[in-house]
């Protein structure tokens, strides 16, 4: 064994030989390096910790099946940790297939591998634990760079940690992988997108902000579940439990602060939306109460429109019936005169008829008186006298009938009397009446 590491610098590409002497020295001395070589490899092989093996499989983005030393052996690669893709109590959890992806075609079947190991060479489920190179490049580490894994440390085991976690501080800083804004389901991604729409929350609002509101109510409520996923009892059990990880701590209590900060920023969106919606409604209330008054007032206004109206309508009526009274009075002393001329015409001719009567009284009287003569004449003149009597109350009777009252005539209301002081003949009611001629 001294001699193997007077040899070799114990590396696992560094396997030089010590410079020998010559002639029949430098036979021996071969002969000797010879034999230390090949102890070497067998010490190499088996105690030193490195082997080699035939990719068979992928099983997920940091286990594979390999064949070694003529068996299939399940390989865990060392101090890196992908999402899960196929743990028992946890989802597939973001970017465990692009890890499982990105190992299968790194290390398809049949792919020559070299495997080095550390301190513990199984872990609890009897898998193999070992860094895994191909072309001399550490695969462990490869995936760190990718961003698809994140370093961890089980103790003892930390042969390949310091280059695994160089590589995952350079996916960090250039944003790839689980630190990347662009992939959807990444935190980075979550707390950008969530970020955007706080910065996008209205600062005034054309309208009802009902909407508004309810769109930054949600922001609110969804920056609140990523700032409690993100808290260290809840982190482990979501679709980035890579970053519960002690190594990943650091990464992720700065994606929580900038969370804290994105919910900050919401929250104040929200609550100056919900005063405006509190004015809104406020204003609407009072446009509400002030169209109640403006409606119940033109209710009121028709209403008294109509009263006015219907009293006007019944004025009008009352004033046209009026006029028809008036109208038809007027006809009818118009035509009272007409009727009273025509009584005056009618007596006129009795008186002449009383005359003529008399006259021919007084010439039967004389014609009498003359007969008498004739005959005798005292009786004769007490005949005369008699037709001459009647022939008197006859004229008498006459005169009496030009000054009686006509009852007939038009009526004529008290109150249009005309300034008549004569003879009235009143009628039933005692709100008319008829001249007397």
């Amino acid at each position: 064994m001294s001699v193997v590491m007077g040899v070799f610098d114990g590396s696992r590409s560094g396997r030089r030989a010590a410079g020998l002497g010559s002639g029949p020295q430098r036979g021996r001395g071969l002969a000797l390096v010879l034999g230390a070589v090949l102890a070497g490899s067998l010490l190499t092989g088996c105690e030193d910790g490195s082997g080699t093996g035939t990719v068979v499989r992928v099983v997920d983005g940091d286990t594979l099946v390999a064949v070694i030393a003529g068996e299939e052996t399940t390989v865990r690669l060392l101090n890196i940790d992908t999402p899960e893709t196929k743990h028992p109590d946890l989802p597939v959890q973001c970017l465990g297939p692009e890890a499982t992806e990105f190992l299968a075609e790194r290390l398809p079947a049949g792919t020559e591998i070299e495997l080095e190991y550390d301190e513990e060479r199984l872990d609890r489920y009897d898998r193999t634990l070992a860094g895994v190179y191909e072309s001399g490049s550490l695969v462990n580490a490869e995936i760190a760079a990718e961003g698809l894994g994140v370093p961890v440390y089980f103790e003892p085991n930390d042969r390949f940690l310091p280059e695994v976690e160089e590589a995952a501080a350079t996916a960090e800083a250039e944003g790839l992988g689980l630190f990347s804004a662009a992939i959807e389901c990444t935190v980075p991604a979550q707390i950008e997108q969530l970020g955007t729409a706080a910065d996008q929350i209205p600062a005034a609002v054309d309208g009802d902000p009902a909407d508004a509101l309810a769109e930054a109510t949600t922001l609110v409520e969804d920056a609140e579940s990523l700032v409690e996923s993100l808290e260290a009892e809840m982190l482990g059990t979501g679709t980035n439990a890579v970053l519960a990880l002690p190594l990943a701590v650091t990464f992720a209590d700065g994606q929580r602060e900038a969370a804290e900060e994105v919910r900050g920023r919401a929250v104040e969106g929200r609550d100056r939306l919900q005063g405006l919606k509190d004015d809104w409604d406020e204003e609407q209330e009072r446009l509400r109460e002030e169209q109640e008054r403006l409606e119940r007032e033109q209710r009121e206004r028709e209403e008294r429109e109509r009263l006015e109206r219907e009293e006007r309508e019944r004025e009008e009526e009352e004033q046209q019936e009026r006029e028809e009274r008036e109208e038809r009075e007027r006809r009818e002393r118009e035509a009272a005169p007409a009727a009273t001329d025509q009584g005056g015409s009618e007596r006129s001719n009795g008186s002449s008829s009383s005359s003529g009567s008399g006259s021919g009284s007084e010439k039967e009287s004389s014609g009498g008186t003359g007969g008498r003569a004739s005959g005798g004449s005292g009786q004769g003149g007490s005949g005369g006298e008699k037709s001459g009597s009647g022939g008197g109350k006859s004229g008498s009777g006459g005169s009496g009938g030009s000054s009686s009252c006509v009852p007939y005539g038009p009526e004529i209301s008290y109150s249009d009397d005309g300034g008549y002081t004569g003879k009235r003949y009143g009628m039933p009611g005692g709100k008319t009446f008829r001249k007397c001629r």
